[in-house]
């Protein structure tokens, strides 16, 4: 009877070692469960750390300004088949859905910062040698948008500001003057508004 009360409070693992042998270690059930509830504190405090650093996407975008060096516009055209006409061993229908444009930018940036690139979704009328001031979303997401907690709601995700990558999205890119006194144009990406800040409601 003493050994089964013992076996309740133990849990064997074994393990490989390197010769190949099988090696068995016994583990409280105290100090299993000890372990797991400082991991579930660890995660606790990070998540109240992440809450507190976390902002909305229209407060985490950065204005830089840069000199063109080479500029590349890509076109692309979108097919779409809708679900109900999918077919299994057939041809599934298929129509045009329009084309769309995307913008990478070679940079110079002004200040010390490691940025090189700029991608833009959209079209951009920009040469070398123009001068221009870039909004870039500098995001880190935390959680996954697309999956669902053991609830079935969906996960919250949260934002947070990041150092600047070697290639950057642009929503925002505004032409220069020569002297950068005016603004010749502003574009915006077809991203603009994912980062715009909500109009309060009257």
């Amino acid at each position: 009877m003493k050994k089964k009360k013992d076996s309740l409070k133990e849990v064997t693992f074994p393990i490989a070692t390197g010769s190949g042998k099988i090696r068995h270690f016994k583990i409280s059930r105290e100090s299993i469960l000890e372990s797991m509830r400082k991991i579930e504190i660890t995660k606790e405090k990070d998540q109240r750390d992440l809450e507190a650093r976390a902002k909305p996407l229209y407060e985490l975008t950065r204005e830089e300004k840069f000199t063109v060096e080479y500029v590349i516009a890509e076109s692309y055209n979108h097919i779409v088949s809708p679900r109900a006409e999918m077919m299994i061993g057939g041809r599934s229908g298929s129509y045009d859905s329009g084309q769309s444009t995307k913008t990478t930018i070679t940079v110079k940036p002004e200040s010390n910062i490691p940025v090189r690139s700029l991608s833009f979704a959209g079209a951009l009328t920009l040469r070398k040698g123009d001068q221009i001031k870039a909004t870039i979303p500098r995001v880190e997401s935390h959680g996954d948008e697309e999956r669902f907690s053991h609830d079935c709601m969906p996960r919250r995700v949260l934002y947070t500001d990041r150092p600047y990558k070697e290639k950057e999205e642009a929503i925002e890119i505004t032409t220069l003057r020569s002297d950068e006194l005016f603004a010749l144009r502003t574009d915006r990406s077809a991203n603009y508004k994912t980062y715009e800040k909500p109009k309060q409601k009257e």
